[in-house]
C-alpha cells in the first residue's frame, strides 16, 4: 500500500476496531448488518489487514498484518 493508501485505510481500521468488535477480547469483528460495516471490513480484507467469515452476514478476525497496522494506527 502507498502512504495515501495508508492515511486512509488508518483511519477506517480505527473506527472498525471502535465500533465493529463483537467479542471482548477483540477477535471478532461484525458488520452487524449494516452496509458502511460490511464495506469496511470488505476493504480491509482487500488490503490483507482482515480474514473474512462466512455466515448470514459479513464477520472477520484481524490478521497479523492487521492487528499491526491497527497498532500502528493508534500511536500515529
Amino acid at each position: 500500500m502507498n502512504e495515501t493508501e495508508r492515511q486512509l485505510l488508518q483511519p477506517l481500521a480505527l473506527m472498525v476496531a471502535q465500533y465493529l468488535v463483537h467479542c471482548i477480547e477483540d477477535t471478532e469483528l461484525d458488520s452487524m448488518a449494516m452496509s458502511a460495516g460490511e464495506i469496511a471490513l470488505t476493504v480491509l480484507a482487500g488490503y490483507g489487514l482482515v480474514s473474512l467469515k462466512g455466515g448470514h452476514r459479513i464477520r472477520g478476525d484481524w490478521t497479523d498484518v492487521g492487528r499491526q497496522f491497527l497498532e500502528d494506527a493508534r500511536k500515529a
